[in-house]
């Protein structure tokens, strides 16, 4: 049985999830892929760490609004977009279908991404067998001279153009042939323009083609080229600075596009007088009943169709493109609070919103920006740690204060960021030694290495990292929650230990599975292994969880690619993704004790995520962070240890500052002070952040200050869900002593 564990979808709005940072901000880049009097297929990119990134893939049909498709889909051809695996949608109908049992399309000359050329009625496969697409299905109609591998440059309604070498100089041919007649090629008249030959188009009996001018060293202009494929007109080149890699025709007019290197793009169209107009605001084109189709820029970004790329021919608006929210890195929860890092300033940037669940629904405060971060971040309590852009590694409290934990020394240690864990009075973190130099030609490029990575851990009362005396490497997980350590030793056994006594338990025994993360809260431990075929590094992972103090046996459900897991007082929230190459996941919970799972939503590939009691923060395939309820269960309230609550105080001097870690907020919390069993103060620590603070000033509760001495103080509290504990489970009393003195 399968059950559903209150369903969050993926999209904000739904069943309580709310966006963190939707802030609409960052500029998209928009490719035109093709146009037609049917409509237009687009994609929109962003520019992340100097790379153009695919965001979406939007189809916009004529007379009707634009809408989203999958990513695969690459080619308009008439009524029809094309995608990877055979697949075709009609315009405006979103429905997809698959050709079986036809040839594929035969692969073009020129073309990278996975797909062939086609027509609106469908494609040739490389041995010429002509497919017909229909909406009952496709089958091969027809049978032409085979165009072969790489040689298909374009292709339309009446006929296709091949790329052949000739002779054994470089130089190339190019060939039409129309399906009406397909035995009898004609040789396209080229003046000359055949060497570094490319971007073809083809409309009717027009051709457009680029011709890089390799007499200059470096390239650094083409020729534009227009001929025609049955002689009406000469061949017509045209000199365009930069290296242009697509073209288009659009009537008389033939389009140009230049992108190479560090060079900013240009795009332009050659008027049939032979005028010239261009701008940089365009990166892409395509032809459609005599006009261009293209994407602009500024001043605000969109598709736009006109007769002229450039200039002042007027143009019109045909789709617009939003701005684009942040891309996420990272996102941490706590009780009541979420961090996260993401790309909303010129560098990667810290920030901070506060939660409530009124209701069960998520309720947000604006956001803070905390600082420029570079990884992690770790949140619970009233502290957030995070390593900086220059690699040190801080503590941030609420209130602002900056505790600077590590910072790098070069050829001597650095942090690495992406394991971060800070739990009570204690963060988790991870040491690289200096290992030697790196150097490349030409000499002296030599670079620092650091690896023998080394688990630490930095006490928030004392100010000092130890290394852990654990069997365990970077490679191998480490987890932390209160006085629990839980680690994967070298032969994938699964151990935890207490802190607070050194008592010590196996949760998982060897095995030959790697385990790839581990958790530990309350009285659970949970793991997710994975099994390997030798080229696939995770074709399935086994989920296991197990209480420690019933020491009842592990209990599993399988799943594919699972690389990291978390886990609350009621849930392990794990990942599962189809095949270890990019591509978006499905986040996951399972109720603990239990086999139930449940769907979460979508999550980009390798995104962080967190829970935190009944509250889950994730980052969906639009980079965006999202803040969603989780379902109901019973766990007690923990005192996780450590608590920091100063031994003796002059009330002369300063308050007694006690601080205590809880594992959930706590709405009712009291610490009380006696002297005997006589009861001299009680102080209000109600927390909704899980870090349960007290100050007191040494007088009673009339106001008289108490005489030097020994006084003893006892933490209670509880919330709905019960009486607060030892992070153990022990119910005796929390209780500690402080001295005045004078």
């Amino acid at each position: 049985m399968v059950l559903v564990l209150g369903m969050v979808p993926a999209s904000a709005g739904a069943a309580g999830v709310q966006d963190l940072n939707r802030v609409l901000f960052d500029r998209p880049y928009v490719e035109v892929l093709g146009a037609s009097p049917a409509g237009v297929l687009y994609k929109v990119s962003r520019l992340d760490l100097d790379v153009l990134v695919e965001v979406a893939t939007w189809v916009k049909p004529t007379g009707a609004p634009a809408y989203q498709v999958e990513a695969g889909f690459k080619r308009l051809a008439g009524d029809k977009i094309f995608g990877t695996g055979n697949r075709y949608q009609y315009v405006g109908t979103p429905v997809t279908k698959v050709c079986a049992d036809v040839p594929p399309p035969a692969d073009p000359g020129g073309r990278y991404d996975g797909l062939g050329l086609y027509a609106s009625w469908g494609w040739i496969s490389s041995a010429g067998e002509r497919v017909d697409v229909t909406p009952t299905g496709c089958r091969v109609t027809a049978r032409y001279p085979a165009p072969g591998s790489y040689s298909l440059a374009a292709m339309d309604d009446t006929g296709w153009v091949t790329v052949d070498a000739v002779g054994e100089d470089g130089d190339k041919q190019l060939t039409y042939r129309s399906y009406a007649d397909p035995t009898h090629p004609r040789v396209i008249a080229d003046g000359g323009h055949v060497r570094y030959l490319g971007a073809v188009s083809l409309n009717g009996t027009a051709v457009a083609w680029a011709h890089q001018d390799y007499t200059q060293q470096p390239i650094s202009s083409s020729f534009v080229v227009r001929s025609s494929t049955d002689g009406s007109a000469p061949p017509k080149a045209t000199r365009i600075q930069g290296w242009v890699v697509a073209s288009a025709i659009a009537g008389g007019a033939t389009g140009w596009t230049t992108c190479q290197g560090a060079q900013p793009c240009a795009t332009g169209s050659i008027a049939a007088s032979g005028a010239q107009t261009s701008t940089t605001e365009t990166r892409s084109l395509a032809g459609d009943r005599g006009r261009f189709v293209f994407d602009t820029l500024q001043p605000t970004p969109g598709v736009d169709e006109a007769a002229a790329i450039g200039g002042t021919a007027p143009r019109t608006r045909l789709a617009g493109v939003d701005l684009l929210p942040p891309v996420t890195r990272a996102v941490s929860l706590g009780a009541g609070g979420a961090v996260y890092v993401d790309t909303q300033l010129p560098a990667d940037s810290l920030s901070r919103r506060f939660y409530a669940r009124p209701a069960g629904a998520v309720a947000l405060t604006a956001q803070t920006k905390l600082g420029q971060a570079a990884a992690g971040p770790s949140r619970e309590g009233r502290r957030t740690a995070y390593l900086d852009a220059a690699g040190v590694l801080w503590l941030v409290t609420d209130d602002g204060v900056r505790t600077r934990v590590f910072a790098p020394v070069v050829r001597e240690a650095i942090v690495d960021g992406s394991n971060l864990r800070i739990s009570g009075s204690r963060l988790l973190w991870w040491k690289a030694l200096y290992t030697g130099e790196h150097c490349g030609p030409p000499a002296p490029d030599c670079s620092p290495m650091y690896g023998n990575y080394l688990p630490m851990i930095y006490d928030l009362r004392t100010g000092v990292s130890t290394q852990l005396a654990i069997t365990s490497n970077w490679s191998h997980p480490v987890d932390l929650w209160g006085n629990y350590l839980a680690w994967v030793d070298d032969k994938n056994a699964v151990w935890r230990r207490d802190l607070a006594s050194g008592a010590l338990l196996q949760a998982k025994p060897a095995g030959t599975a790697l385990v790839r993360s581990v958790a530990v809260h309350d009285d659970y431990v949970a793991w997710a292994t994975c099994a390997s075929n030798g080229q696939d590094d995770c074709v399935q992972s086994l989920i296991g969880h197990r209480n420690l103090q019933t020491k009842a046996a592990a209990i599993t459900i399988t799943s594919a690619h699972t690389a990291h897991l978390k886990m609350s007082g009621g849930h392990v929230v794990f990942d599962t993704y189809p095949s270890r190459f990019p591509g978006a996941g499905t986040l996951k919970v399972g109720r603990l004790g239990t086999t139930a799972t449940g769907v979460v939503g979508a999550l980009r590939w390798q995104a962080s995520f967190d829970v935190h009691d009944e509250t889950l923060a994730w980052i969906a395939p639009d980079d965006v962070a999202r803040i969603g309820p989780n379902s109901a269960f019973v766990a007690y309230p923990k005192y996780l240890g450590n608590g920091s609550a100063p031994p003796s105080f002059n009330p002369a001097l300063r308050l007694w500052n006690a601080e205590f870690g809880i594992s959930k907020a706590l709405p009712t919390c009291a610490l009380t002070i006696m002297s005997g069993t006589t009861v001299r103060r009680t102080l209000n620590c109600a927390t909704t952040n899980g870090s349960a603070r007290a100050d007191w000033d040494g007088r009673d509760s009339a106001g008289r200050l108490l005489p030097p001495g020994a006084y003893t103080w006892t933490l209670t509290g509880r919330d709905g869900d019960g009486t607060l504990r030892w992070w153990t489970g022990a119910t005796h009393a929390i209780t500690g002593t402080v001295r005045i003195v004078s």
